[in-house]
């Protein structure tokens, strides 16, 4: 052995070693720095220390390689053991010092790079972070070239979908992410340049942390789950479905919004009995829970900003005009407003808003509803994604090919809609402010729409089959009518006709029968999820149709009146069903997969319905029996999902009547801002 050392020593070996591992040492700190602001992918990184470490053997061997033959030139020159000693390290003591410094160096850089957890690499960019607490920086995250961020009109139920979330140190980001047509979530270490896949969250959307940063929450249409941030199996925590909105709060836990809205609910993040916080009969999303929990925040249907105190069971507005709402601890509710996301100061102590709302950022993805792709975490961390505010719409014609017609309408924030019997009108819910009005358009006269109804709140306007009528659901308590007779081509008076039936929940007209029937999608108890009724307007009888523990809307009367397609979570997610009418036991499923929104053809040969952001038809026979064909996409493309049904179609199924979302590039960027509440200041 000692020989060996000796001879290593005099090709100076153990120089050449060291040097080079120190070297390589100094350079990884120096890409450490330099690396994250280009923002390098990880990949960089591991394919340097990769060469560096391949490199220390090569040049080890090049050393003695080279050395030996330089050797015997130097032989007469260096005579003795001693001379050689002096030359490099003195000796053998020395010669393991050596031995033992290129040892600690490749030690060092494998720990520095493999070894340290992400808690520790995201302490230290903290401990950076906290020195620059004045400074506001920005940066941006781009997602691979085979991935991008699912928007709501990806996911399963379409609205309401939350695709982003950090944790409350911002130490992790998390989104949910389209790979090749599969829905997973990707967790990606602030401190890291690459997001891995939680394996198991497959179909999973609305990410959000636990307060520890241990756990990742996410839904799917039938459970909430959750699952270790570092990966591992899912937990199912509760079956719920129709979750429009979920948070973690700091006793553990978890509050969301589910069954339309209709009901706030809570469940221990270790699992266990849900536990009803609200049975509603407005549609309420996006809960936040304010500290101490004093109570918690609310947005309704029509973007009404509310406060619920779960102490006294008191709901009351508190910001008229906003959605998603988020108490932040410089003393500040942010939130999605019309135009921009917005900021307005709140007094804790008398729970109330102090001055006015003032723009913080704009640019932000919002999707139809108002729900915003933005997060951010407890010390100064904000993420969103850049994009349009896709509730501006603009209506146009599509054939079925999706060929698109403009129409002399302008772009703003309408809601649900019908087209008349003969399409020579469209009846259109626009919202304004906090209120939303029913309208009239006549396309042969190309003016201005008429307003039909003022300050009630009307959603989902619904023609009669003999154009005299409209069907509206409103939001106004005081003024729920749900029927209007209208004098259309002459004073424009509105002669109403309240129908409420009984029902816990806001009716929402569906489809009119040629005997003058109405069926409805409504809830007749607070504490369960919608089902249809039929309700003669003239003695307001309401007869079930389909009434079950799970939600059915959406439903469309066959031309001849003698089927019925609607909408049904039964299975897990949405889909097309069909019934007899009058209802016997029988039940088709149409769709394949996921679908809602069924419309039949004017001679009743087809069904439309709409699954994401496409549209499909199903040819279909009435007689002798029902019989579905295999579904066909007709087209696709970025248009509006509001409440209701989300389009119209005329000429026996050559037309189609659209809101047309602003043109969005499928998301893959995340912008980042550190420090970003020193500009509420």
């Amino acid at each position: 052995m000692q020989k060996i050392l000796q001879t290593l020593n005099h090709r100076k070996v153990f120089r050449v070693a060291t040097v080079y591992s120190v070297v390589a040492w100094l350079l990884m700190q120096i890409l450490d720095i330099v690396l994250p602001t280009f923002n390098a992918p990880l990949w960089v990184n591991q394919t340097l220390l990769l060469l560096l470490l391949l490199g220390l053997p090569l040049v080890t061997i090049l050393a003695w390689l080279m050395d030996g033959q330089t050797e015997e030139l130097d032989e007469q020159k260096i005579t003795t053991s001693q001379q050689r000693k002096s030359l490099i390290f003195g000796g053998s003591a020395s010669s393991s010092l050596a031995f033992g410094l290129i040892f600690l160096a490749v030690t060092f850089l494998l720990m520095d790079r493999f070894l340290f957890s992400s808690n520790e690499r995201a302490s230290t960019i903290q401990n950076s972070t906290d020195v620059n607490q004045q400074i506001v920086q920005r940066t941006s995250i781009t997602l691979p070239s085979n991935q991008s961020i699912a928007l709501a009109e990806m996911m399963p139920l379409g609205v309401g979908r939350k695709s982003l979330a950090i944790s409350s140190q911002g130490n992790f980001l998390a989104y949910a992410a389209n790979e090749s047509g599969s829905l997973k979530i990707y967790i990606r270490p602030m401190a890291s340049f690459e997001a891995y896949p939680l394996n198991g969250t497959e179909g999973g959307f609305s990410p959000f942390f636990s307060p520890d940063e241990q756990w990742l929450g996410f839904v799917t249409p039938t459970h909430i789950l959750k699952i270790p941030v570092s990966g591992g199996s899912p937990q199912s925590l509760t079956e719920s479905t129709n979750v429009y909105g979920i948070t973690w709060g700091l006793d553990n836990n978890i509050v969301f919004s589910e069954r339309e809205g209709m009901r706030i609910a809570s469940i221990s993040a270790d699992g266990g009995q849900k536990k009803v916080l609200l049975e509603s009969t407005d549609s309420l999303f996006d809960p936040e829970i304010l500290p101490d929990n004093r109570g918690i925040l609310l947005s309704n249907a029509s973007s009404v900003i509310q406060l619920f105190d779960p102490e006294i069971g008191v709901v009351r507005p508190v910001i008229p005009r906003g959605r998603d709402a988020r108490y932040i601890d410089t003393g500040h509710i942010v939130y999605t407003g019309m135009e921009s996301y917005m900021a307005v100061s709140f007094n804790l102590e008398t729970m109330s808003i102090e001055g006015s709302p003032f723009p913080i950022l704009d640019g932000v993805l919002t999707e139809a509803i108002g729900v915003s792709q933005l997060t951010f975490s407890n010390n100064g961390i904000l993420a969103y994604i850049p994009g349009a505010d896709m509730g501006i719409v603009t209506p146009i014609w599509a054939n079925r090919n999706g060929d698109e017609t403009p129409i002399s309408l302008d772009s703003r924030r309408y809601g649900s809609f019908d087209l008349s019997p003969d399409a020579s009108q469209v009846a259109l819910s626009i919202v304004d402010g906090s209120d939303s009005d029913i309208w009239v358009y006549d396309f042969d006269r190309q003016t201005s729409p008429q307003r039909l109804t003022v300050g009630r709140g009307a959603l989902f306007p619904r023609w009669s089959l003999d154009g005299n009528d409209i069907a509206f659901g409103a939001q106004n308590p005081v003024n729920s009518d749900v029927r209007a007779r209208l004098d259309i081509q002459g004073s424009g008076e509105v002669e109403s006709t309240r129908i409420d039936a009984d029902f816990a929940d806001l009716i929402v007209p569906d489809s009119w029968g040629k005997n003058g029937e109405l069926i409805v999608s409504a809830a007749s108890k607070a504490d369960q999820g919608l089902d249809l009724y039929i309700i003669d307007p003239a003695d307001q009888e309401r007869r079930p149709f389909v009434v079950t523990e799970n939600s059915e809307w959406g439903a469309s009367f066959s031309p001849n009146n003698d089927y019925v397609a609607f909408t049904t979570d039964v299975s897990g997610q949405y889909q097309i069903n069909v019934k007899r009418f009058p209802p016997t036991e029988e039940r088709w499923v149409i769709s394949s997969g996921y679908g809602e929104e069924p419309f039949w053809s004017e001679d009743g040969s087809e069904i439309f319905y709409r699954r994401g952001n496409q549209w499909l038809s199903i040819p279909v026979k009435t007689s002798p029996e029902f019989e579905a064909g295999v579904p066909e996409i007709l087209f696709e493309g970025p248009y509006g999902n509001v409440y209701g049904i989300s389009y119209g179609v005329v000429d026996n199924g050559e037309k189609f009547f659209l809101l047309k979302q602003p043109d969005q590039e499928l998301p893959k960027e995340i912008n980042i801002v550190n420090n970003w509440t020193k500009e509420l200041n």
